[in-house]
């Protein structure tokens, strides 16, 4: 059996590329495990900027969507983004049962792990 492939143009003799987020994901579940949560991000983000040729911020979000991805994975709770907006983002529990999360109640939680050293930014940036 022989297979006829036609020329891709610009992309002949190029090995395919995943989209940043798959590439995320296989980069965290292969060479992440063990590392905290803001060093897999930084590790990620940098692999991504050198592969993928991405923008530092288009980088970060792909590496922070993915993470998020693979720990909600075997969660019993999710986040309800048809209920949530810009002022509330609404967890569900494993009933069903809505928890209301303001902007207000993620800052707090923010300073409280801050507070705790449980917080890291990828990129250590001013806070807001």
């Amino acid at each position: 059996m022989t297979l006829a492939t036609l020329p891709a143009g610009r992309m002949a003799g190029r090995a395919p590329q995943l989209d940043p987020k798959n590439a995320a994901t296989g980069y965290l579940l292969r060479y992440c495990k063990g590392l905290d949560r803001a060093s897999a991000l930084e590790h990620c983000t940098l692999f991504l900027m050198s592969e993928n040729a991405m923008s530092e911020s288009s980088a970060e979000l792909a590496a922070i969507h993915a993470s998020a991805e693979l720990e909600s994975l075997n969660q019993v709770a999710w986040l309800d983004l048809d209920v949530s907006t810009t002022d509330v983002v609404v967890l569900r529990t494993a009933g069903g049962v809505p928890i209301p999360f303001t902007v207000g109640d993620l800052l707090a939680a923010r300073e409280f792990a801050r507070d705790r050293g449980a917080l890291r930014t990828v990129n250590q940036r001013p806070l807001q």
